[in-house]
């Protein structure tokens, strides 16, 4: 299991192929195995040199008490890449792991070369969601009410209310979500209820609604056909100069998990693209 030192952290990584670098992110409460599980590592790595790595507090990297916003995990990003010698990549984000992908091309632009951008949900674009038209977040939310967890429709991006209930759940309502989140996404949730996750990573933390328009890197917005955050979607076509929208067919907001061909297709061909105009441009 390869471990690297970064940002006065430890983090576990998978690296893969050889060629252009290309660097992806999971989500909150997830680790590096959802790019195993879609087929994106191996796929990628037959054109690029593909890492993957668990954000810090999740999977086999470090979990320190404090600093979760999408700006100190930007600055993990970028520290990984130091250490691995990347020197600069496209950056490949699902969910929160867009979030920090978008913080990253803005705090050193010099070192993104493309983004994809799969699901992102950002602090500065909340009021534009909805979370209760997506029906597996009712679901959800009502499998914890089951087991005594109160899940609000009005603050569904309000982890720290969240992370503070289970962490006082006892005797059946501890079975009845364990049961309802399984044993592994127990275990995850528990370790991160003990930081600041909860808070930080609703924080815009600097990442406002006027830097969307500085990233001036090739960007993919790839959101399920059925996802909760299309509003977003749209708003980051709008206002990002080269941002370009592609819908994963059937899926909702886990596109990798929900239709992996179709995802890791529209993700190889863009990235494919950008490979072209790049070589392209350096013989004009």
């Amino acid at each position: 299991m390869p471990r690297i030192a970064a940002n006065d952290l430890t983090f576990h990584y998978q690296q893969a192929g050889s060629g252009p670098d290309v660097v992806l992110i999971h989500g909150l409460t997830g680790d590096l195995s959802i790019w195993f599980l879609c087929q994106a590592m191996g796929v990628l790595a037959r054109t690029h040199r593909v890492t993957a790595y668990d954000l810090r507090g999740h999977g086999y990297s470090d979990t320190p008490a404090a600093n979760y916003t999408s700006a100190d995990q930007a600055t993990d990003t970028l520290a990984i890449m130091d250490a691995l010698g990347v020197e600069k990549a496209a950056l490949v984000g699902h969910s929160f792991g867009g979030v920090v992908a978008v913080h990253a091309a803005v705090l050193a632009p010099e070192r993104v070369t493309a983004l994809v951008l799969s699901d992102p949900s950002f602090a500065a674009l909340r009021h534009l969601e909805n979370l209760n038209r997506w029906e597996h977040w009712q679901n959800f939310r009502a499998e914890a009410a089951q087991a005594g967890v109160e899940l609000s429709g009005e603050h569904w991006y309000d982890l720290t209310k969240f992370f503070d209930q289970v962490n006082h759940l006892d005797g059946d309502r501890l079975l009845r979500f364990r049961q309802a989140v399984g044993l592994p996404g127990f275990k995850r949730l528990l370790k991160l209820a003990q930081t600041t996750c909860g808070d930080d990573a609703k924080a815009e933390a600097g990442l406002t609604l006027e830097r969307f328009r500085e990233v001036e890197q090739p960007v993919l917005a790839l959101f399920g056909e059925y996802s909760p955050f299309l509003a977003t979607a749209d708003h980051l076509t709008e206002h990002m100069p080269r941002c370009v929208q592609r819908r994963v067919p059937g899926a909702k907001h886990r596109a990798p998990e929900e239709n992996p061909a179709a995802f890791v297709a529209l993700v190889d061909d863009f990235l494919m693209e950008q490979r072209a105009a790049r070589a392209l441009a350096s013989v004009r």
